[in-house]
């Protein structure tokens, strides 16, 4: 299958931002942007203000916890975003399912898994 890459818009209190070619990583739970975008864009702080995570090659980081609109392609929602120093900027998966997209592994691209704009809650 190999990697997906896609644009997407980041919106925040202090205006939006194109992030291009940023890499879905269908192993990551949440979202993660730079320090320096989530500052640009003034995504909003939420508690528990830091989250500790572990990261795919066994580090463990203290991120903060914003939230912020994101679209790719033509749909948008909310995203939690978590961010650190040095971080590696992907789309996780809530941020998939936020969008009602996943990644269709015959073309490694992204794909609708509900019509645009609803959300199924259980």
């Amino acid at each position: 299958m190999g990697h997906v890459h896609v644009d997407t818009h980041i919106k925040g209190k202090k205006g939006a931002q194109l992030l291009n070619e940023i890499l879905v990583d269908t192993g990551a739970t949440y979202t993660m942007l730079s320090p320096k975008v989530v500052k640009q864009i003034g995504a909003t702080k939420i508690p528990p203000y830091t989250l500790d995570v572990e990261l795919g090659d066994g580090r463990k980081v203290s991120a903060s916890v914003y939230a912020a609109s994101i679209k790719i392609d033509d749909r948008e929602g909310p995203a939690i975003i978590l961010t650190f120093e040095g971080v590696k900027q992907v789309i996780g998966v809530q941020t998939l399912e936020s969008l009602s997209l996943k990644v269709d592994t015959l073309t490694g691209k992204l794909e609708p898994t509900r019509p645009k704009g609803v959300a199924y809650f259980y």
